[in-house]
């Protein structure tokens, strides 16, 4: 466990204690940032692993406000730019504004982002590991083949997605193969359950085939074994909504996701929050306690023209870093080298110079914090929005004559100085929870091939589950998988605490995720890894070749009954947001579809750029 892995000099191989890093005085040898974001790879990302110490503290000086902000907003610096759109947020949605108002009216635009990179919770991160480069996603991964004729497939049109579905890595290692998923999140053949510490078993004991086996040898009562079986293997038929808003939606939104789950089941709650938290609402970051039971249900009605059973999910290997990138080529196209092609879009360095340049159509401003949006005047008739960002230590102002807003919920309540009443209502109905998506570079897994396993679930520790995936055929990469090879294994760790209120969940969670430093996670999870991994002879000090955090403070939007179709009489909370631009401003973000989707993150946008180019033409 003491052996150096990948640039632990950022550490001085100290493990902070205590608190974590947020305590004054305990990380006298290492600076707070660095103890903060640790190692970030190489490549274009290295700079950018999710919500680093310079964007949280740029976020926060934000939140926190005060007479000295104010003073230093009204003194900020005019650039005297005006441009015609303005997209708050250089993710998914911001994209997606900037492509449809270049689409539907054309003019100048700037995307504004507070990150080192474009992309949003789509990004990468990189390791180069025995002369192999391995590319891992940050935070949004997989998509579904798109239906023939769809919203999704002529939006891939528009930003040159040549592809539909992709050709996988074939298997090229001993006899007899293991099935490899697409992703991290599907489930493989070849399974298993581990049960650690917590169920009173030391070693752990492990489960292969859980569901075949039916839960033999799990240290569980007879009892629980029944209510997961009922829950893991049960066709429990029971009526499924066929539209957004249908009768079925609205029932289902009336209730929580563990209410439904106990119905449907026959299930304790103690079962519930014990082995299906946050497996179930682990989409939208908590568990079914807190979330409305029609978030199961959410995407299937909103998207149901797209999917294909044979083919499954689908997923670039940075995830839904290449729409990101297809996207941004599509509006600057200097900004990648060669054609607008999947695959050299994919493998191309970012030409950082090429995005902020005068003179073009579309302009990104990176390592930019938008800190307020204020009509210049009354909102009804004010000629234009300003916009304020810091920069560094200083501020600027930008004049737009239109504004998307399309960062999340939890700073667009903030920036928009003059948000009305009904809208600010509206927002302090959204709730977000953290996630940390941990990438952890193996120099091969063997150790999980000697196991028979694929894929994996525990309960207890950091995350849920993890699995080996066969990357996409895209750009370089390698064209074989075998246990031989190095990969990366993707944790995704969820701070779930069933019984609060789902906004103490959030802060609490928040809480554990930027108070923890990076030494400390990496240790949790080489002893986490050695102790599941053991029975295949895994050892961290060999296998571990590098570990990038990716902290994402408010990674998922919650939604709590009444969330999509309102309750009580009163409208939906997304809707009020969704129906109502505020003068020369519309607002965006998937959160307002209640479902954490690229593609709900494209919808958005697409109708907030309509409703400001119709509000304007009228």
């Amino acid at each position: 466990m003491r052996e150096p892995i990948s640039r632990r000099d950022f550490l001085d191989g100290i493990l902070l204690t205590g608190a974590g890093l947020l305590v004054p005085g305990r990380a006298p040898t290492t600076s707070p940032a660095d103890a903060f974001n640790g190692y970030g790879g190489i490549g274009d990302y290295r700079h950018s692993n999710g919500n680093t110490w310079d964007v949280l503290s740029a976020g926060h000086t934000l939140r926190d406000g005060g007479g000295a902000f104010e003073q230093r907003i009204a003194a900020a610096s005019d650039t005297g730019e005006m441009y015609d759109l303005v997209a708050v947020g250089g993710g998914i949605s911001g994209l997606a504004a900037a492509i449809f108002f270049q689409k539907y009216k054309g003019g100048r635009c700037l995307v504004i982002d507070n990150h080192p990179i474009f992309g949003g919770e789509a990004k990468r991160n990189e390791f180069l590991v025995d002369g192999q480069r391995l590319t891992a996603h940050q935070g949004s991964a997989i998509f579904l083949v798109p239906g023939k004729g769809g919203y999704t497939e002529r939006f891939y049109e528009m930003i040159g997605m040549d592809r539909s579905a992709f050709a996988y890595q074939t298997w090229r290692g001993p006899s007899p193969e293991l099935p490899l998923a697409h992703s991290p999140y599907a489930t493989p053949q070849n399974y298993g359950f581990y049960f650690g510490p917590q169920f009173g078993q030391r070693p752990g004991v492990w489960v292969m085939d859980p569901w075949g086996r039916k839960l033999d040898g799990a240290p569980i009562s007879e009892t629980t074994r029944a209510e997961l079986l009922r829950w893991g293997t049960g066709r429990v038929e029971a009526p499924r909504p066929q539209t957004e808003g249908d009768a079925v939606s609205r029932q289902l939104d009336s209730m929580t996701l563990e209410e439904h789950l106990m119905a449907r089941y026959g299930i304790s709650r103690e079962t519930v929050r014990t082995f299906l938290s946050p497996i179930e609402g682990g989409g939208y970051g908590l568990g079914p306690d807190a979330l409305s039971a029609y978030c199961n249900y959410a995407i299937e009605t909103q998207f149901p023209e797209d999917g294909d059973d044979t083919l499954g999910d689908q997923m670039f290997p940075d995830g839904n870093g290449g729409f990101a990138r297809l996207m941004v080529k599509t509006l600057i196209p200097d900004v990648f080298a060669g054609p607008r092609t999947v695959d050299a879009v994919w493998q191309s360095r970012v030409n950082f110079r090429a995005l902020d340049r005068a003179g073009q159509a579309t302009r990104l401003r990176l390592n930019s914090t938008v800190v307020r949006v204020a009509h210049a005047g009354d909102p009804a008739s004010a000629p234009h929005v300003v916009v304020t960002y810091a920069q560094g230590n200083r501020l600027y102002n930008v004049s737009a004559r239109s504004v998307v807003v399309a960062g999340g919920s939890w700073t667009a309540k903030h920036i928009v100085h003059d948000l009305p009443a009904t809208h600010r209502d509206a927002y302090a109905q959204f709730y977000r929870s953290p996630c940390l998506m941990a990438n952890i570079a193996v120099r091969n897994w063997r150790f999980l091939y000697k196991m028979g396993l694929s894929g994996c679930r525990w309960f207890g520790g950091l995350g849920d589950y993890l699995s080996v995936r066969k990357m996409a055929l895209v750009g370089n990469e390698p064209r074989t998988i075998d246990p031989d090879s190095p990969t990366v294994l993707t944790i995704k760790v969820l701070f779930a605490q069933p019984g609060l209120s789902i906004a103490e969940q959030g802060s609490r969670g928040r809480a554990q995720l930027l108070g923890t430093s990076f030494a400390q996670y990496e240790r949790a999870f080489r002893e986490q890894l050695a102790d599941m991994f053991a029975p295949g002879g895994f050892d961290p000090r060999r296998d571990i070749a590098g570990i990038i955090l990716n902290r994402w403070g408010h990674a998922y939007v919650n939604p709590q009954p009444g969330f999509f179709f309102g309750s009580g009489g009163q409208p939906a909370p997304r809707d009020v947001l969704r129906n109502r631009p505020h003068g020369r401003i519309a607002f965006a973000n998937t959160d307002l579809a209640g479902a954490s989707d690229h593609r709900n993150s494209i919808r958005e946008a697409d109708r907030a750029v309509q409703q400001l180019t119709d509000s304007q033409t009228r």
